[in-house]
């Protein structure tokens, strides 16, 4: 299972921390993203929409899902934007 997630930069350094105590020890990070969502305002890093987001892909097996969906709720009552997309079916090529 991978996830996708966005997260507004600032709280990076939290959603790591907690990541890594809930045992999700591997991410890929792309430290810089931009977009419009549905439910956030902007983030265009400008100076009208200022600041930035970072996206996580992260790696795991489906029996941690439950936990995983857990730690991503609690961010999700308190950042924004963050946002999280589950990928059921990965094939490594």
């Amino acid at each position: 299972m991978i996830a996708f997630v966005i997260c507004y930069a600032p709280f990076k350094g939290e959603f790591e921390e907690r990541l890594l105590k809930e045992g999700f020890s591997g991410f890929t990070l792309v430290p810089k993203v931009l977009g419009v969502g549905g439910s956030s305002d902007p983030i265009l890093d400008n100076e009208v929409w200022p600041g930035y987001s970072v996206m996580y892909l992260i790696f795991f097996n489906e029996d941690l899902k439950d936990r995983f969906v857990a730690l991503c709720e609690e961010f999700s009552r308190k950042v924004k934007p963050f946002k999280v997309f589950l990928v059921k079916e990965v094939e490594e090529v």
